[in-house]
């Protein structure tokens, strides 16, 4: 379980919102060392003995930890807007209205239901893969808003890993400021401090990754100019792609045409041949030679009954006579 999420939770003063949670404190309890506080629930793993304050990394005792009843009696009166409706009262009354108004909710992001705004909550601070959440180090200037499944690409990216070398250049500047104000030599060769020596490994690591992240960002820098102009090449070969496909789309409906034509005049000449030939068989006296090719065929056909019986071509009487047509059954009509 994390805090109350609430309509108007960023305008409340920051002392009511978790620093772990970033919603309305529940179950608010306070460290003992600095005074800040968190929900009961952002604690963490109950076994750990050493605790750390997220506000001011200050550790202590979780025995120093506790919860603080005054501080919850005066959240009770803060006025509360709901995050689904347009209810307001009293924090002490949201919890309710919750319970009877909205008890089953949806997440707008990936669609997963709950059956307790609670439960949906820490849906939303923790488990929801498809929630836009903004960068870790938003404080140091990266300040992308990322969908949580690709945080480990916005890890990757010259914007992050510049706020990330910012992050370790201002520890270093204060680590720095520490040593100076405190008067603590950075080497010493009167005594052995095993402080000493870890601070100065850490501080010769931390260089070295200061070192590596701006190599690193130089060669993605490099490698995003090169991404870029093999970008504007394949831009450049797709727009060629596409000419020739709408040329080859143009000659092959030419060619369509061009084949279209052609057949309308092989028709036309097979019509004018059939004409010719049946102007060059017609007779005007009433004598006709009717010269039968494929007899074979055609004397199968009638025997199959297939077609019984064929036309001659036609021919006329006088030349303004009758126009006749003879007919003839190679296999008889059946009748002799």
């Amino acid at each position: 379980m994390v805090g109350i999420d609430a309509r108007n939770q960023n305008i409340l003063d920051q002392k009511y919102i978790c620093p772990v949670c970033a919603l309305i404190i529940r179950d608010p309890v306070q460290f003992i060392g600095c005074g800040h506080r968190q929900c009961q629930t952002c604690l963490g793993n109950e076994d750990q003995r050493e605790i750390t304050c997220p506000r001011c990394q200050t550790k202590m005792l979780r025995t120093e930890v506790h919860l603080d009843r005054g501080f919850q009696n005066e959240m009770k009166t803060l006025l509360i807007v709901c995050s689904w409706c347009q209810w307001d009262d009293i924090l002490d009354n949201y919890q309710n209205h919750l319970d009877e108004s909205h008890p089953n909710r949806t997440c707008e992001y990936c669609g997963e239901q709950f059956n307790s705004t609670n439960n949906f909550n820490a849906h939303k601070v923790s488990a929801c893969q498809k929630i836009i959440v903004e960068c870790l180090l938003k404080d140091f200037g990266c300040n992308e808003r990322i969908i949580r499944a690709n945080m480990k690409e916005h890890y990757m990216t010259e914007q992050h890993q510049k706020s990330v070398s910012k992050c370790i250049r201002q520890f270093l500047s204060h680590d720095n400021d520490r040593r100076i104000d405190t008067g603590c030599p950075r080497t010493t060769t009167e005594s052995y401090n095993p402080d000493t020596i870890q601070f100065e490994e850490l501080h010769g690591i931390l260089n070295i990754l200061v070192g590596g992240i701006e190599a690193l960002t130089n060669d993605g820098q490099r490698l995003s100019n090169e991404s870029l102009q093999a970008q504007i090449t394949l831009r450049t070969l797709e727009e060629q792609l596409s000419g020739l496909k709408l040329s080859m789309e143009e000659s092959n409906g030419f060619l369509q045409g061009v084949n279209y034509n052609l057949d309308i005049l092989r028709q036309d000449f097979t019509s004018l041949q059939e004409n010719i030939n049946d102007l060059q068989c017609v007779s005007y006296d009433g004598i006709f030679i009717w010269k039968i090719t494929n007899v074979k065929e055609k004397m199968m056909d009638a025997q199959s009954e297939r077609q019984t019986s064929i036309y001659s071509p036609p021919f006329y009487s006088s030349p303004n006579g009758y126009k006749m047509r003879a007919r003839l059954y190679l296999n008889g009509d059946g009748n002799a």
